[in-house]
């Protein structure tokens, strides 16, 4: 049996064996050939299903975490829900007790009006509560002006127009009675930080000191000037060693037109370039003013009078919105070239 088994040398002794011992020879590769595989194909599957069940794992921990977070989010909601609730059982009690005292005809008693500690004369109180009433809707909320200004959809009183104030931190504001941009204008710095403090590590590490100021902005529809100062800050903190803008009302044009627009540039009319912008000037039209008060004729005239190639130009348009540019009716201008086709009305 062993002579069968042994494997001979073909160097030494080629063409000895049987056929018997060469087959077994060759069985035994084969097989050994088969675990080889088996063994690196289970080794292979392995480490992949290692790899997948880690990946499971961290997201069954993401999933937690989330669920953690929503948990804490709910609670928060039943609780500004309860203190609701005991705040509209307590107002109603009052109520009830009014109506009872104007039934017996018992004088009714007005509560002490609470006064802040920033609010130091009647004046003061008087200006707080017009602004709050202001901040109602007493001035109507330009949606189209900011929409214009930071290119999208803006609603009224959304905190997270501020910069530095997200989803989380707006909730907790809202928890606190903050809920407009007048409302949070109206709250000093150390209020802000105090609500953040005892909101936990997570709300500590912001910055509100130019919160107010942002909500104020937003309230009296001042856009550009937030954006600017927005443009200013650096995550949503003043930078030191550096001063804010002077004049915030000095690039309305640049947000709306989305270029920046010098003074008296004719080429902001639709269907003006330089060339014709040069012509125009030759003919002593230098100015926006000057420009919307020019006839159609006469700027008709100047057009034929300078040859073939100024001649296809329609200059119906231009007295128009050169006048728009004149009174800085930006926004107006922009919804009219919007409109128009080649400097031209359609139809």
């Amino acid at each position: 049996m062993f002579t069968i088994l042994q494997i001979q040398n073909p160097v030494l002794s080629p063409g000895t064996g049987s056929f018997t011992s060469h087959s077994i020879e060759i069985f035994i590769i084969c097989l050994v050939m088969f675990l080889l595989g088996w063994f690196l194909h289970h080794l292979i599957y392995y480490a992949r299903q290692k790899n997948l069940i880690a990946e499971l794992e961290a997201n069954l921990k993401s999933a937690r975490t989330r669920i953690n977070d929503l948990e804490g989010d709910l609670d928060s909601c039943n609780s500004a829900m309860v203190n609701v609730k005991g705040e509209n059982a307590s107002l109603s009690t009052k109520l009830a007790r009014l109506e009872e005292d104007v039934k017996t005809g018992k004088p009714v008693e007005l509560p002490p009006l609470a006064v802040s500690a920033d609010l130091s004369t009647e004046e003061d109180i008087v200006s707080s509560l017009a602004a709050d009433i202001v901040g109602s809707g007493g001035t109507g909320f330009d949606a189209d002006g900011a929409k214009a200004v930071f290119g999208r959809k803006i609603k009224e009183d959304d905190l997270k127009i501020v910069e530095g104030i997200g989803p989380k931190t707006e909730q907790l504001l809202n928890n606190s009675s903050i809920h407009t941009w007048r409302q949070l204008g109206n709250t000093s710095v150390p209020q802000l930080q105090s609500i953040l403090d005892k909101a936990g590590d997570r709300f500590q590490l912001l910055n509100p000191s130019t919160w107010p100021k942002q909500a104020r902005m937003a309230a009296d529809g001042e856009w550009v000037k937030l954006r600017e100062y927005q443009d200013y800050l650096v995550g949503g903190v003043e930078p030191e060693g550096q001063a804010p803008p002077s004049n915030p009302d000095s690039s309305t044009a640049h947000y709306i037109m989305g270029k920046r627009i010098t003074n008296d540039d004719l080429t902001i009319v639709e269907g003006i370039g330089p060339k014709i912008q040069e012509l125009l000037h030759q003919n002593g039209i230098n100015t926006w003013a000057s420009l919307a008060d020019t006839s159609v004729g006469k700027l008709q005239e100047i057009l034929h009078a300078a040859g073939d190639r100024y001649r296809i130009h329609n200059p119906s348009t231009w007295p128009k919105q050169a006048g728009m540019a004149h009174e800085g009716k930006w926004d107006l201008l922009k919804e009219y070239q919007d409109f128009l086709d080649g400097g031209k009305e359609p139809g």
